[in-house]
């Protein structure tokens, strides 16, 4: 009979070969897959930069579809915040943290900011005064960046 390292090194190469055969069958279907995803982009009619951008038309309504999407943003998670302490202040039914992250994070960072300040609510959370704020930076960079892009194409 066989000693127990014996056992334990002929299950180990047993496991060492499987996982080379799921390596190479892994290798093979991601190189298969990489060959499938740029034929099919290479097959999309992308517009080009001037035929998206040359109606003067859609440009402006996107541009005022999106600054009035985050202007509603901002106003509901200022209300939300707003409202939240109101509730906490009379011990009624509270609106959820992860509805006021949410809110902040699809875009009303900026309205969360002010509400947290001027309603002084959640200031001592660390999720809310370093996750709030990072979000309003980075929104504030993307808004820059699209807002000024479709505005120039939009305006000019």
């Amino acid at each position: 009979m066989e000693t127990a390292k014996e056992i334990l090194y002929i299950i180990g190469q047993a496991l060492l070969f499987v996982l080379q055969q799921l390596w190479a069958g892994l290798k093979i279907f991601g190189e298969w897959l990489y060959k499938w995803l740029t034929n099919w982009v290479s097959s999309i009619n992308f517009p080009t930069v001037m035929k998206l951008f040359g109606d003067v038309k859609a440009n402006r309504t996107l541009f005022i579809a999106l600054a009035a999407y985050i202007i509603f943003m901002n106003v509901w998670a200022f209300r939300l915040f707003g409202k939240d302490k109101g509730s906490a202040k009379r011990k009624q039914r509270r609106i959820s943290e992860s509805k006021l992250l949410k809110v902040c994070f699809f875009g009303g960072a900026a309205g969360g900011l002010i509400g947290m300040n001027v309603f002084h609510h959640k200031t001592l959370h660390k999720k809310f005064t370093i996750g709030v704020t990072l979000m309003f930076i980075v929104q504030l960079i993307l808004y820059s960046f699209v807002l000024g892009f479709l505005g120039f194409w939009a305006f000019f």
